[in-house]
């Protein structure tokens, strides 16, 4: 009020250059000296170096801390990295940014039907660059439809196998192996039967899933229908019972290349190899390859 009480018409025009000045003046934030105050347990090895890398191209030089437009700018920068859902920023007086940041958890590595890395995909189906993780994969045969090999960084995956198997990892991660104990690793989940494009029935699943076995080798299981399938699907809870009572029988999975958690009660009739004289109840599903089956197809 003094301001304009002295300066009269002016007194925006002075407001405005002090402020500018005391902008101007204000102490100096570094952004390439960066340090991480916490991080998700997730991010850890590659993952944290590919993030720290791509976030590296924006935290540079640095800006007054009062500088709002520069501010807002650094916000909407930040926000440009694939990595990133969201950002808050808060100023640390007297000279220090804090960025909180939403980032994108990958939880599937997609790569083509000869095993080449295509890319990582996050919960929504968003492409992220390329990250040798330990997370489940899935392989994406050119059979089946798929409008593209590529993937546009930062944009959501087109394709629908992909986007399935991604929703089927958060699923096996967050619901069926809390409840197994000492479950297996879920290595691979394969959609290739996706819609039943390629065999209809019972004894051939739109999902499948291969886990990791004591030795190192896989055993695969059928798993059903993708997550928010429009048909019945059978409850994870009743997945895990099956998986938990396969394990009581064969610890670690040893012995087994095959089985099926969909039936809570005959899952012992779909293992391979099954005990001696107990038959065959559908046949041989556990033959059908990781692409496109050879017996058949719609």
């Amino acid at each position: 009020m003094l301001t304009v009480w002295l300066c009269g018409p002016r007194a925006v025009e002075v407001l405005a250059a002090r402020y500018q000045q005391a902008t101007e003046q204000s102490p100096r934030v570094d952004l390439d000296r960066v340090g991480f105050v916490r991080e998700p347990e997730w991010l850890t090895g590659a993952l944290m170096v590919a993030v720290a890398r791509d976030l590296g191209a924006w935290l540079q030089d640095g800006i007054p801390i009062l500088d709002e437009v520069r501010c807002r700018r650094l916000r909407e920068d930040v926000e440009k990295s694939s990595w990133v859902r969201g950002v808050e920023l808060e100023r640390v007086f007297p000279d220090r940014f804090r960025l909180a940041l939403d980032l994108r958890r990958p939880v599937l590595a997609v790569r083509d039907g000869d095993g080449a890395p295509l890319c990582l995909v996050d919960r929504d189906g968003i492409a992220l660059h390329w990250v040798d993780t330990p997370l489940p994969a899935m392989r994406l045969h050119r059979e089946g439809g798929s409008p593209s090999m590529r993937f546009a960084v930062g944009r959501v995956c087109e394709e629908p196998r992909v986007v399935a198997a991604a929703a089927i990892a958060v699923e096996w991660r967050d619901a069926l192996a809390p409840l197994v104990p000492n479950c297996p690793t879920l290595l691979e989940i394969d959609t290739t039967n996706l819609d039943e494009r390629w065999m209809r029935g019972r004894s051939y699943p739109e999902v499948r899933v291969m886990l990791r076995r004591d030795d190192g080798a896989t055993v695969i299981f059928g798993y059903g229908r993708p997550v928010g399938s429009s048909l019945p699907r059978v409850a994870v809870a009743s997945k895990a019972l099956v998986l938990a009572k396969i394990l009581g029988r064969h610890a670690g999975l040893q012995g087994l290349v095959a089985g099926d958690l969909r039936f809570k009660n005959r899952w012992a009739d779909y293992l391979q190899p099954r005990a001696a004289g107990v038959p065959d109840p559908d046949g041989p599903w556990s033959q059908l390859e990781s692409g496109v089956t050879r017996s058949g197809g719609r």
